[in-house]
């Protein structure tokens, strides 16, 4: 649910907002109707209460390993303090869910029971329900208390709502533990208290499992011995899994015939959907539904898609391959499986033995010049394929308000670090880096910190608390991780004086050596050699060059299905599937929806676990509908939120395209950009609140493939990014099927059924001539 604060400071409540916005591809919720309506008599700002539940999910999300009995005194001091002056914020049972397992872990168990019963009664519905009631169980475990502990699991399990989640299966295996095993932890699967990083992987055995396919059938990696395997985590929600589908089927039929074997494993909320997109897409390999999260623990799955390709004998050699990289490594794996004789594989290694290793000339391809030149214009997929192309450039400032470019270090080596103050394994490194950055700052080296932290007050904390004090930039609105395409942190590229990067890798890697050794080569050149001009230098670029608006309208409306085509909708209907996607690994399902849209009106149905909400417009007026309950927004207090609509309207690209067409927008061409790897036109269009709105239109398809534009979310402006992608043809017109939003959040909304010129009922726009 999101609140509206009008200017009166009365409260609207409109989940069916969050839907229409981003379905709209506007990505603006987050923002517009934060969570923060429960200061009630505080006079703590929103935006104050929301820094103080972030500052205290950083500390929560902390591994136990990584956590001092210090910062845990912290979080019981901040969370108490929260959870009495806060109660009805809406993640308060988050708080509450924090307080209690930080004084199970200093030992004051009795109080942290309390915190739990506490917080499971008076949020019986909630999200961290289920995780409060496992550690409720687990807490009893500790103090001995085995029949509480059945009690409680058995709650769990039997719970109308949770006992289908992941916590509920865990609860099951604690009840199947003898009593006097049960210390109050959950047992670790093998190799987790390791709690590897994908790239940590590489070298190590991987875990076998038993499990059952889609088909029923027996599934382990044991029974696949001597083959070739490759490991997909994904889900049929996740649009970079998608994206990625056509590589995998492509690998698939090239190799199936040689020892080589894949097992997708699902992470969907629900069996359906995987069985129907396997169905429709004929993915003829292992689908398993890791609806329990049982394969995702063991190999310590964070974010998809992720990888594992597994060799003959059962040894992780790769990890995280996408693209071109995922062909290549199989082949060579494969080819390298195919020349050992079937007798010689020897038997799983044992945990904790070296296995043999494979020469990396073996794993490694050759491509030719057409290969490398085709693999430039590609999307960057992992880290490595960054290594000996051109940095890009940047201009920002840094967090002490100076500016800070890329460029402007030619001629020094330059480690770009993405990490976040609440990232264990960033936190962990960095000694290593603050080690480094003394040694060799006075030697053309410089650090730039590209933080991905929430707000800005944590990582100023940090970085004044541990002295670091080289250059650190918050990036707030992802557009340096956009830039670099980092999916997950650390990430770390090693950039030479010439702007090449040198070195790149998900996880980082030995920075003292890699420094060490690019630093010593940049100092052996002459000081008067020029730098090699990149193509990222280069004046002609977005000069003399630049193609007439028109001809990119023109061929935009033409790729989309064509003038007549689009100016013939006149409405049409949607249905969706929305996710908010947090930095942290946690996924937010916010439900499905249908929408009716129109030129100058729309409606908005959404569902999800909390109910049924619409949003209507009727081109003058606002509507609330909740359990046929009818709220008119009063026509003063909904203007800025209508002229907001009319933006979104206006945006929809069936009608910008038409709108263009007619040539009385003011709108020019500003340049070109590469999105996500492909090279964009970009056109700058007024809209009609007079806001500018950026265009990126594919040089490739044609295909609009980003919006870029500002909003002012109550005291300051954001930059919002929405991309579409996985374009599909319905009536001879092009429709994003896949669509995402980033502003500080990701959100990811995936199309299910869209139908233009549908009869519709004016009376949908009318909610007070509504009958039962």
């Amino acid at each position: 649910m999101f609140i509206l604060n009008l200017k009166d400071k009365t409260r609207f409540s409109f989940h069916s907002i969050s839907v229409f916005t981003i379905i709209v591809l506007i990505g603006f919720c987050s923002y517009l109707a934060a969570d923060d309506s429960s200061q009630s008599s505080t006079d703590v700002s929103p935006a104050d209460v929301r820094y103080k539940y972030q500052e205290i999910k950083e500390l929560g999300k902390k591994p136990a390993n990584q956590i001092t009995s210090k910062e845990l005194e912290k979080l019981v001091e901040k969370s108490t303090d929260f959870v009495s002056t806060f109660p009805e914020y809406k993640r308060v049972d988050e708080v509450y869910y924090y307080l209690g397992t930080s004084l199970v872990r200093l030992e004051r168990v009795e109080e942290g029971i309390k915190v739990f019963e506490k917080s499971i009664i008076e949020h019986p519905e909630t999200r961290f329900v289920p995780q409060c009631l496992l550690e409720l169980g687990l807490a009893y475990d500790k103090l001995g208390k085995h029949d509480k502990g059945d009690e409680t699991y058995k709650k769990l399990i039997d719970h109308p709502k949770f006992g289908s989640r992941s916590q509920a299966k865990q609860a099951k295996m604690m009840l199947k533990l003898d009593k006097t095993e049960r210390n109050g932890e959950l047992p670790q699967p093998a190799g987790a208290e390791l709690n590897p990083t994908p790239s940590e992987w590489v070298g190590r055995p991987a875990p076998d499992f038993q499990v059952k396919d889609l088909n029923g059938k027996e599934l382990s990696l044991k029974k696949l011995h001597g083959q070739v395997v490759l490991l997909d985590f994904w889900a049929t929600w996740c649009g970079p899994c998608i994206a990625e589908m056509p590589n995998v089927k492509k690998t698939y039929e090239k190799y199936k015939d040689q020892k080589f074997q894949i097992i997708g494993i699902s992470l969907d909320r629900s069996i359906e959907p995987l069985k129907s997109f396997v169905k429709k897409e004929g993915l003829a390999w292992h689908q398993y539904f890791d609806n329990a999260r049982i394969l995702s623990t063991m190999y310590q799955v964070n974010a998809i898609p992720s990888t594992f390709l597994i060799d003959g004998e059962g040894v992780i050699r790769k990890t995280n391959l996408r693209g071109r990289s995922l062909e290549t490594a199989v082949a060579a794996l494969v080819k390298a499986n195919l020349a050992i004789p079937a007798h010689t594989h020897p038997n799983t290694p044992e945990k904790g033995s070296q296995p043999q290793s494979i020469p990396a000339t073996k794993l490694i391809k050759m491509k030719t010049d057409s290969q490398k030149d085709e693999n430039l214009e590609s999307r960057i997929a992992n880290p490595s394929e960054w290594v000996g192309k051109p940095a890009p450039d940047f201009q920002v400032k840094n967090i002490k308000g100076e500016e800070l470019s890329l460029k402007d270090f030619r001629g020094q080596v330059v480690f770009l670090d993405f990490w976040a103050t609440w990232c264990g394994p960033c936190i962990a490194e960095m000694p290593k880096v603050k080690k480094t950055y003394e040694k060799h700052k006075d030697q053309k080296f410089e650090i730039i910190g590209i933080s991905l932290d929430r707000s800005q007050l944590p990582l100023d904390a940090y970085v004044e608390k541990e002295g670091l004090t080289w250059h650190h930039y918050w990036d707030e609105n992802r557009k340096i991780r956009n830039l670099y395409e980092v999916k997950a942190i650390p990430t770390a590229f090693l950039i030479d004086g010439e702007g090449i990067i040198r070195k790149a890798s998900l996880g980082g890697f030995d920075v003292e050596t890699a420094v060490a050794a690019l630093v010593k080569e940049n100092l052996a050149k002459p000081a008067d050699t020029p730098p090699t001009q990149t193509p990222a230098d280069s004046p002609e670029i977005g000069q003399n060059l630049a193609p007439k608006v028109k001809e990119i309208i023109d061929a935009a409306i033409a790729a989309h299905g064509g003038l007549e085509k689009l100016e013939s909708v006149k409405n049409f209907v949607m249905e969706s599937h929305s996710f908010e996607h947090f930095l942290d690994g946690d996924i937010k399902d916010e439900g499905t929806s249908k929408s009716y849209y129109f030129a100058s009106k729309f409606r908005s149905d959404s569902y999800s676990n909390s109910g049924t909400d619409s949003l209507i417009y009727d081109g003058t007026s606002l509507f609330q509908l909740t359990d046929r309950e009818v709220v008119q927004i009063p026509p003063e207090k909904a203007k800025s939120f209508v002229s907001f609509f009319k933006d979104s309207l206006f945006r929809e690209p069936i009608w910008l395209l038409t709108t263009l067409s007619k040539d009385k927008i003011p709108t020019e061409f500003v340049g070109m950009e590469e999105v996500n790897g492909v090279p964009t036109s970009v056109l700058l269009v007024t809209q009609p609140s007079g806001k500018k709105l950026k265009v990126f239109i594919s040089q490739e398809t044609n295909y609009i493939v980003q919006f870029s534009f500002s909003l002012e979310t109550g005291e300051k402006e954001e930059t919002v990014i929405a991309s579409f992608d996985k374009y599909q043809d319905v009536d001879g017109i092009k429709i994003a099927h896949h669509r995402t939003t980033k502003n500080g959040e990701y959100r990811q909304i995936l199309i299910s059924d869209i139908k233009f010129n549908a009869e519709i009922d004016d009376a949908l726009f009318r909610p007070n001539e509504l009958d039962e």
